[in-house]
């Protein structure tokens, strides 16, 4: 019902990424960020809808997806009204691929259909920037850094493998052998690309939240953004992220790279509270509250505390899918009820929950209970769903086949 509300009643399919305007949001703008349309939530909250049975408003989010807010050149906007008008002007790479995904998953391979998933797909192949080339993202899912992101890649390469299955069926036997050689190309080197072996959390290999320029053994240094610390070494920043890899099927569960960044993250990023374990979206993350609770005036002038991002319930959703993936489908129910245990008194699930700062009871901040971040977000909502009925499969009902029988095994 929370998914059914945040769909536009007027422009069909266009679901926003919450209702609310948290902190100082909404200011300058009536409509604020949270209540735009973003490719990439749009992708979760359709999945989510998908598998709770809902297959008309996935289907509608897909129309929207390609007959609304794609652009000539086959990308999407960072984010769009619910009329497709844009918003603001960045450019996110899984925010291209999702789409993709999604029509795959559908089962959408229509000559309608294809046409939009090719412009998407050659976009992908060809996009450069300042001397990059993709699988280098311009922005990557938590929209302020750019560089070789591994949840980017992922959804890059699951996009890319789906799309050519999709032009097999339509007699494109050329695109799709021209989108295989690339996927290829890439999944072999993800890993170069992101995992260190040279950081200061592990001996071994671990996953980096990206790195700025495909080398994530150099110190390189940059600044992490959202009131975050400046000049910080690449290899000290961390994410869940990675784990999209496994999630699509680009990686197996039991890659050691990704078992060995499991528990940097967790040492890292891991917030043990009395009302479940959680986890930061990625090291130094400035994007909520003051660090006394206060809340973030996102810009308004004599402001001297930084803010600090707290723990995201979405992430148990994500750690819960890979251990749908490694087997483990009892713990991924713990997961599932963890994420419960976070919604507030109209049982919405919420953006963040608060870590340990402040203090414990500090102004009734509770450990593990909901910040005054985005409530509900839609995006922990279709999470929660999809990971609902994961469980109760015992398997990863997203994941697209086409791209684990080709990577996963």
């Amino acid at each position: 019902m929370t998914l059914a509300a945040s769909e536009d009643k007027t422009h069909r399919g266009a679901y926003v990424a919450s209702p609310t305007s948290p902190w100082a949001f909404g200011r300058d703008d009536p409509s604020a960020p949270y209540h735009l349309v973003w490719s990439r939530d749009l992708y979760q909250i359709a999945t989510g809808l998908l598998a709770a049975g809902d297959r008309g408003g996935a289907t509608r989010a897909l129309d929207f997806l390609f007959d609304v807010q794609q652009k000539p050149d086959g990308s999407f906007p960072q984010n769009s009204r619910v009329d497709g008008t844009p918003v603001w002007g960045g450019l996110q790479l899984d925010e291209v691929a999702f789409p993709i995904v999604l029509a795959h998953q559908l089962g959408r391979s229509d000559a309608e259909t294809w046409a939009h998933v090719k412009r998407a797909a050659d976009f992908l192949i060809g996009f450069q920037q300042d001397g990059n080339a993709a699988p280098w993202t311009p922005q990557e899912r938590w929209e302020n850094q750019s560089g070789y992101s591994p949840a980017t890649i992922a959804s890059e390469i699951a996009g890319l493998v789906c799309a050519a299955d999709i032009a097999d069926e339509n007699g494109d036997a050329a695109s799709a052998q021209r989108y295989l050689v690339t996927t290829d190309a890439w999944q072999a080197r993800v890993k170069d690309w992101t995992v260190t072996t040279t950081g200061p959390y592990s001996s071994g290999p671990y996953f980096l939240r990206l790195s700025k320029d495909g080398n994530p053994n150099a110190p390189t240094t940059y600044d992490i953004g959202d009131s975050g610390p400046s000049n910080v070494d690449q290899r000290r920043v961390v994410g869940p992220s990675f784990l999209e890899l496994v999630r699509l099927g680009v990686l197996p569960a039991d890659d050691p790279a990704v078992t060995n960044t499991l528990g940097v993250v967790d040492a890292q990023l891991g917030v043990p509270t009395a009302n479940g374990f959680f986890w930061h979206r990625a090291s130094f993350d400035g994007y909520g509250e003051k660090l006394n609770g206060d809340p973030w005036n996102f810009g308004l002038p004599n402001d001297s505390l930084i803010t600090r991002g707290r723990a995201w319930p979405l992430l148990n959703g994500e750690r819960g899918e890979y251990q749908i993936a490694a087997g483990q489908v009892a713990a991924a129910r713990r997961q599932l009820a963890t994420i419960a245990r976070t919604a507030g008194p109209g049982e919405m699930l919420p953006e963040q929950v608060w870590d340990l700062q402040p203090p414990a009871g500090t102004n009734g901040f509770v450990p593990g209970r909901p910040t005054f971040s985005a409530t509900p977000l839609a995006w922990t909502h279709a999470q929660f769903l999809r990971l609902a009925w994961d469980a109760r499969a015992g398997a990863v009902l997203e994941q697209p086949d086409v791209v684990a029988q080709r990577y996963a095994g």
